[in-house]
């Protein structure tokens, strides 16, 4: 194969650099050599769950110097949209965690809950281990009274150190089911988080997205016209990979095995 050229990588977390609690093993070694041959990182992840801060910690843990201007979430982007929308001052009913609460706290909604939430302004759907049956009756009655549905991502399923664990799109599908409507979606491979990951490479001209979700990273990155890198370290494995159509660009056991087709040495 031939050396890849391109000056920005957009790299996808669960399933790439970690699976669960457990880092992929050699990534930290492989993102130091990737940007000591400066090409610009940034990582991006459906995942809704963490702040910014709490997975610029957790990197670090896994020995991946990285700041918040470097990663993207859907639920900072979620954030973003609300802010980008003038939706400041409204009221909110969440389904998630912390990761995107914070993220709308910023964006100076105001959330709600119990009776009230039912004629919420906004409706926003993510993820959480605390979904039930009275959060998805107040998110269906909000968004049949009217309010804006937005959902951090849709990924059906998540990786952990164990298998797959149901995603935001589990749930997501549950309130549009109840509800009647569709939300719209903030995440990979949408426009909204697309954009979001852009500005963050402005001034680079060829991107590469690197993930294990073909349907998420890799048509998120075709969307923007950049190459398509997909590892079998995740969701994707090999017998599923030689199957996509689309292809990817390169597909790879994990990010360990990208330095070496950008011709890039130990460091």
């Amino acid at each position: 194969m031939s050396t890849l050229e391109f000056d920005g990588l957009v790299c996808d977390l669960d399933g790439v650099l970690y699976r669960g609690v457990e880092p992929v093993p050699g990534v930290a070694e492989a993102i130091d050599r990737v940007r000591a041959s400066g090409i610009r990182v940034v990582f991006a992840t459906n995942n809704a769950t963490k702040t910014l801060a709490q997975y610029v910690e957790r990197l670090r843990r896994f020995d991946v110097e990285i700041g918040e201007d470097d990663i993207v979430t859907s639920a900072a982007v979620t954030g973003e949209e609300v802010t980008r929308r003038g939706w400041s001052g409204r009221t909110v009913f969440l389904i998630g965690t912390d990761g995107t609460r914070v993220a709308l706290e910023d964006a100076g909604v105001v959330l709600v809950d119990g009776i009230p939430a039912r004629t919420a302004d906004i409706a926003v759907v993510s993820s959480t281990a605390r979904f039930d049956y009275q959060s998805l009756a107040t998110a269906a009655f909000a968004v049949r009274n009217g309010a804006d549905f937005l959902a951090s991502n849709a990924d059906p399923t998540f990786p952990a150190a164990d298998g797959l664990w149901p995603g935001a799109g589990a749930m997501l599908a549950a309130v549009e089911t109840a509800s009647g409507r569709k939300a719209e979606v903030m995440g990979k491979p949408n426009p909204p988080m697309m954009q979001a990951i852009a500005r963050r490479l402005e001034g680079c001209n060829k991107i590469a997205v690197v993930g294990d979700q073909p349907s998420t990273d890799l048509a998120g990155g075709r969307s923007m016209g950049w190459a398509t890198i997909l590892v079998l370290s995740g969701v994707t494995d090999a017998v599923a990979a030689a199957a996509l159509d689309p292809a990817p660009d390169v597909v790879i056991p994990s990010l360990v095995d990208l330095p070496p087709l950008l011709g890039v040495p130990h460091v």
